[in-house]
């Protein structure tokens, strides 16, 4: 479909899909830290916030923190420009996910299909989709989300080039290319200020789709 095969050595480029991403997830309020002790054993002291660490002197006084963070493998694409991705220290990846939140119903037809996927796009600037294609490994329909960034240093993702599983072809990067800047160029503008407080709460309700959309907050003149 929208993909085509690439040469596993071949250099890195906007819009190559990798498996095995490390996103890392942390919680500045309830950190594991690693210090040594005076026996020279490592001592994990849990629960400890950013502000913690930065009342002790960690803001003036530049030092890093060894942390016991969890790692989680995903499907990343690349969003690093070519020229940064041959000579930048680090690229950016977007996480690609599943299209369908988890016991979300899936459309029951081609026509709900093609109305969801070009509703998304019209409507949702972080929304890139990703059809399905089993020849490639992607198993099911997916999508790019623009506000999940993953940063690796250039040379461990030269590394992992045996893990990419497929490029986008010619037509999807210019498409990816316009629907990446539009999400980092685009304005804050929310379609429902002007609305009245029952206007408002009918939309919330609307976008909200009983926790399976985005939750929206009014502004005080809908309060």
């Amino acid at each position: 479909m929208i993909y085509q095969a690439l040469s596993p050595d071949g250099p890195i480029c906007q819009g190559d899909i990798f498996y095995g991403i490390p996103k890392v997830g942390i919680s500045l309020s309830d950190l594991a830290l690693v210090e040594d002790t005076p026996d020279d054993e490592a001592e994990v002291l849990t629960g400890v916030s950013w502000r913690e660490v930065l009342s002790t002197g960690g803001a003036q006084e530049p030092k890093t923190f060894t942390a016991v963070l969890p790692i989680k493998p995903v499907m990343g694409i690349v969003i690093s420009q070519n020229c940064d991705a041959a000579r930048g220290e680090d690229l950016s990846l977007c996480e690609v996910a599943s299209l369908l939140k988890t016991e979300e119903k899936p459309p029951k037809d081609a026509k709900a299909w093609q109305s969801r996927i070009t509703k998304e796009a019209r409507t949702n600037p972080r929304f890139f989709y990703m059809p399905e294609d089993a020849f490639f490994g992607i198993d099911e329909r997916k999508s790019v989300d623009f506000r999940s960034v993953i940063r690796v240093a250039r040379v461990d993702l030269l590394a992992m080039r045996d893990q990419r599983l497929c490029c986008l072809n010619h037509v999807a990067t210019e498409h990816f290319r316009e629907s990446l800047a539009q999400f980092f160029r685009r304005y804050p503008v929310n379609e429902w200020y002007p609305l009245t407080k029952e206007e408002f709460d009918v939309y919330a309700a609307e976008v909200w789709r009983d926790g399976k959309g985005e939750r929206v907050e009014p502004y005080e003149w809908q309060k």
